[in-house]
């Protein structure tokens, strides 16, 4: 795939998630909180985009996303839903295992 402004853009977000959610292991951080702290280094990132990273990182297994009141996750909601960093996320954070689409 050929290098883009873009494609930089998205592993740098993405690589701003983890780094977020790696701060305050093993806990877990709203969504919200995580949109925020992303949002400040790149103004043009929206909800959908984060909706987009977290559900990647879920699938790949590096984060478990639930809502913020306990109930079961029926849809991702960033104002309702949190996620906690599991420990390959932990270790893909602090670049002790590779993923290519983080570029790291």
């Amino acid at each position: 795939m050929a290098k883009t402004a873009r494609n930089s853009q998205i592993k740098r977000d993405r690589r701003t998630v983890l780094a977020a959610m790696n701060m305050c292991y093993p806990g877990s951080m709203p969504l919200e909180e995580i949109y925020a702290v992303v949002l400040d280094g790149n103004p043009e990132y929206s909800r959908s985009f984060l909706i987009r990273d977290v559900m990647y990182f879920a699938d790949k297994g590096y984060i478990v996303i639930s809502r913020i009141d306990g109930t079961r996750l029926s849809n991702v909601s960033v104002e309702k839903c949190k996620a906690v960093l599991t420990a390959l996320g932990t270790d893909v954070a602090n670049q002790l295992v590779d993923d290519p689409t983080l570029d790291v």
